[in-house]
């Protein structure tokens, strides 16, 4: 499979021809990173779906890219706007986008979603046995984990009040595939690259449930006929885990930045993992949320932590033209 003609050096990976620069899709959906205001303002913009088409439209004419990911339609009418944005963008420049669209892993106990502050607990028991007391500054600390409301003072407080997910517990957790099929219809008649398996793989990963994520990308992989990335945040625990398994993944959609921000447990540990892995290494946040200028997002991106290749989210045209062409000279 290939990707449009472009400027964007690609890589190989694993017989699919991948540009280094992905356009991400977080700002068109509405997230930001850097809080409710800035978030709300982003979401009255894209509303108007010619906003949208207009920043895609220039990253795609003035500075080649073929490929960017999305969410489905389901999620929210700006991830359905964003979807209607991609098919014009295709018309307008007669240049096909290639997708990565990410799925949440709909997971349930006993026919419940899991709670997620529950699920991070279960996360700090097994990195604190790793890294130790530290961990909890880390997880309070994070600049994007603080951009969840109250995140700060609630997560100490369910660390106290809940027990990780028990071994029992784990053995009855399923996945919900209701509502999936009409998610993966929304990229029907889109050129799929891959798809991303959502942040819950480390969920799977810790707890010793890669039987249940062996089943969400065989499910994915045969639906959307293409390989399958599997989404970490706690990449410096769930990588050394998945590189002993046989896990049939292309590789790891994990952020990467020089704040460490969401390299989970520490960044040290996530770096190490992501450059001792044997599969490709996709960034995200490698801006942190726009916290680092791009010049040095990209130089630690590429040239640092060595990753195959790296989203950039971009919330206006301005940024188009900021950001492009320091990932482009950090890949010179």
């Amino acid at each position: 499979m290939r990707v449009e003609t472009s400027p964007i050096p690609s890589v190989d990976m694993e017989g699919v021809l991948v540009p280094r620069l992905i356009l991400g899709h977080l700002p068109f959906v509405g997230e930001s990173y850097q809080g409710d205001e800035r978030n709300k303002a982003l979401a009255k913009t894209f509303s108007h779906v010619e906003n949208t088409i207009n920043v895609i439209a220039k990253a795609v004419n003035e500075y080649g890219v073929t490929a960017m990911a999305v969410g489905a339609a389901s999620e929210s009418r700006l991830s359905c706007l964003l979807l209607d944005a991609v098919r014009k963008v295709g018309g307008m420049t007669r240049k096909e986008l290639s997708l990565l669209p990410c799925l949440r892993i709909p997971l349930t106990l006993d026919g419940k979603p899991i709670d997620d502050y529950r699920r991070w607990v279960t996360y700090y028991a097994s990195e604190r046995s790793i890294v130790g007391d530290n961990l909890l500054r880390k997880y309070v600390e994070d600049p994007i984990l603080l951009c969840r409301q109250g995140w700060a003072k609630r997560f100490p407080v369910a660390q106290k009040q809940f027990s990780p997910y028990s071994r029992e517990e784990m053995g009855r957790l399923r996945i919900n595939y209701e509502g999936l099929e009409t998610a993966l219809a929304s990229f029907k008649g889109f050129k799929v690259l891959f798809a991303e398996a959502g942040s819950e793989s480390d969920f799977l990963a810790m707890t010793g449930r890669l039987d249940l994520l062996e089943e969400f990308t065989h499910f994915l992989g045969t639906k959307l006929r293409c390989p399958v990335l599997l989404g970490l945040h706690h990449s410096g625990t769930s990588i050394p885990i998945l590189e002993k398994s046989d896990l049939d993944v292309v590789g790891y959609v994990t952020p990467v930045n020089p704040l460490g921000a969401l390299m989970l447990p520490t960044q040290a540990r996530a770096l190490k993992a992501i450059m001792a892995s044997g599969k490709s290494v996709i960034a995200i946040k490698p801006m942190a949320g726009g916290r680092v200028p791009p010049s040095e997002a990209f130089e630690y991106v590429f040239n640092k932590a060595g990753v195959d290749a790296s989203l950039i989210g971009v919330a206006s045209e301005v940024e188009v033209d900021e950001d492009f062409p320091m990932a482009l000279k950090a890949l010179r």
